[in-house]
């Protein structure tokens, strides 16, 4: 099995990183609209729900052990990679998506992120209502954390 591991990081600026959970939606033909599915769903398209921004200058070592932590567990096949960017610079992602065949690594991996970051389901870091049955976890198909580029990160292959 293949994992990463953070070699070295230098935050150079207050530029935040994020912490993204996504959910899946799907084309609802008679509703004329997109519409939440659970995570076990076959749907392709994935919806931002909650997102953190956590700055450097007040969160520096939450930052360092989630990268740390992140890194270890992420998809080595999606990760990392440039996916978006602001006025301020491009983020490189690091993805965990939901797989069924690993239910049970990415279940752990999003309860220690909320254990970390609670903050991260309150309502001013909600971007998109979920519906209002179920619970919130079935609705999580995937973690993206991502840091600015103008961050050094060098990381390594492990091989376990």
């Amino acid at each position: 099995m293949r994992s990463l591991k953070l070699k070295e990081l230098q935050i150079k600026d207050d530029i935040p990183l994020y912490v993204t959970l996504d959910s899946l939606t799907t084309w609802d033909k008679n509703e004329n609209r997109y519409k939440f599915v659970t995570r076990n769903a076959d749907s392709c398209v994935l919806t931002p729900v909650y997102t953190l921004k956590l700055y450097p200058s007040s969160s520096k070592e939450k930052i360092v052990a989630l990268l740390e932590y992140f890194f270890k567990v992420c998809d080595v096949g999606t990760s990392p990679q440039c996916m978006w960017g602001t006025d301020d610079c491009d983020y490189i992602s690091l993805l965990l998506p939901y797989t069924r065949y690993d239910q049970i690594k990415f279940d752990l991996v999003r309860n220690k992120i909320l254990e970390q970051f609670p903050e991260l389901l309150m309502q001013e870091n909600c971007l998109e209502k979920l519906p209002g049955y179920g619970k919130t976890e079935d609705y999580i198909a995937s973690i993206e954390v991502a840091y600015p580029e103008t961050w050094t990160v060098e990381y390594e292959m492990i091989d376990s």
